[in-house]
């Protein structure tokens, strides 16, 4: 898809950089993502995908702007508070790149909707930092055949990672499902959030993203990063799929909302 003369100039910069040029610019401007979640670590992840020129992007979020949360939204201003997370996120993001179709989803992502949101995307970004949500897009995708990335905050900790995306190897791709052993590791439920391990997990989750879509081998295939901000360690896994669990994800397809664990939120009148 050829990008048109203003594109060219907004996106002048980054074109120079080497190894970039016109055709990546081009192939980020025909990629089509949907990222779960506009909170803590969606908001900055939605922020660089549209700075950066991908051309679709979808928001799903079915919540609201809350104060107590703004430290690490800071895509909304204190004037959206009690508004929706999604539709006001693709307003801002409008404004500051008017090429890129921002698409806000007002719903919750659960088994009766999901594949229809997979419909048409290349990639999927999961920012709800919700384990049942991260399971049904992990069944779909498995399904579906369809790329997605995972990541979450847990105070210091961030980890994130690439699943269903094959190595240049030639070896099977891993799921989510497949590393959740691995994922206990960097979890905890203690309370409170940092904004700024928010802002930089959500970067460095989009840098790999953006090597991805350019075509940058195996960057994002079958690894798993984590990043300890406290003491400034930074943590490179291998990803081992598990034929067993893949099998039966495909076999079990989509379950529904309780096996899950899903609890299912009323529907949003907007």
């Amino acid at each position: 898809m050829a990008l048109i003369e203003k594109e060219l100039a907004h996106f002048r910069y980054p074109i120079a950089v080497p190894g970039m040029g016109t055709a990546m610019q081009e192939k980020l401007k025909e990629s089509r993502i949907l990222v779960i979640g506009a909170g803590g670590l969606g908001s900055p992840v939605i922020q660089y995908l549209s700075a950066s020129g991908v051309g679709v992007i979808g928001i799903a979020d079915y919540g609201l702007i809350q104060d107590e949360d703004m430290h690490r939204q800071p895509i909304y201003h204190m004037q959206d508070l009690r508004k929706h997370k999604a539709k006001m996120a693709a307003s801002r993001l409008w404004a500051s790149n008017p090429f890129t179709k921002h698409y806000p989803l007002l719903l919750q992502v659960k088994p009766e909707n999901i594949n229809q949101l997979l419909e048409g995307m290349d990639l999927v970004i999961d920012c709800s930092q919700h384990m049942p949500t991260h399971l049904v897009v992990n069944d779909a995708c498995v399904a579906k055949g369809k790329p997605f990335v995972i990541g979450a905050v847990h105070n210091w900790i961030s980890w994130w990672a690439g699943f269903n995306i094959a190595p240049s190897s030639g070896d099977a791709a891993a799921s989510y499902r497949c590393s959740i052993n691995l994922i206990d590791e960097y979890t905890n439920f203690d309370a409170g959030a940092i904004g700024v391990t928010h802002g930089a997990t959500g970067m460095l989750m989009v840098n790999e993203v953006l090597k991805y879509l350019a075509g940058v081998p195996d960057g994002l295939a079958n690894k798993f990063y984590s990043m300890d901000y406290l003491h400034n360690v930074y943590q490179t896994h291998t990803l081992n799929p598990d034929a067993g669990i893949l099998a039966a994800t495909k076999a079990n397809g989509l379950l529904t909302a309780e096996a899950y664990g899903l609890e299912i939120v009323p529907e949003i009148e907007d």
